[in-house]
């Protein structure tokens, strides 16, 4: 009996001590989260079509990290894409094909992300790069990016005006 007891206090205190640790970590070694906040324009355009949206994260060498998003319908137009199709399109990644979708009408879109790259592993430390990129048929193309740095020690609101293709798109990290 007495040493059931032993067992389980030291079971307490253990478990005690890694809340204490979970509680103590710094809030920028945790998993922070990304939400890109983007605007499709209402575009009065006769035939309107709907635009092709690619969101993705590079490092500042240029070198493809994780596909947040991708709007589309045909295969034939992803290469008017340009910036994104040399990146990560053309080389057939599985990156995208788990975050594509219809392409959507105006609206303003949220994606939401943990910061886990299609590994299962996180996003390393380092500085990184936002790229969105649209283009549509009979109508013109947009290409923004925005530079952020990752773990961030405090939240972060990143704001990007479009011209024609896109409005505001909006970076949160927190």
């Amino acid at each position: 009996m007495k040493n059931n007891a032993t067992k389980l206090m030291v079971r307490l205190q253990i478990a005690l001590l890694l809340l204490i640790g979970l509680l103590m970590t710094p809030t920028w070694l945790q998993a922070q989260e990304f939400t890109v906040s983007v605007e499709i324009p209402d575009i009065k355009a006769a035939p309107y079509h709907k635009p092709y949206v690619a969101i993705w994260i590079e490092t500042p060498q240029r070198q493809g990290v994780h596909t947040l998003a991708f709007w589309r319908q045909q295969a034939d137009w992803f290469k008017d894409l340009r910036q994104w199709w040399r990146k990560i399109g053309r080389s057939g990644s599985p990156d995208y094909q788990a975050v594509s979708g219809a392409t959507r009408k105006p609206g303003v879109y949220s994606i939401h992300w943990d910061g886990r790259l299609e590994t299962g592993a996180m996003l390393p430390a380092g500085d990184y790069v936002l790229h969105v990129e649209s283009v549509r048929e009979q109508g013109s193309r947009e290409y923004l990016r925005q530079t952020f740095s990752y773990p961030s020690n405090k939240q972060e609101q990143l704001v990007l005006e479009g011209k024609q293709e896109l409005g505001t798109v909006t970076l949160l990290i927190k």
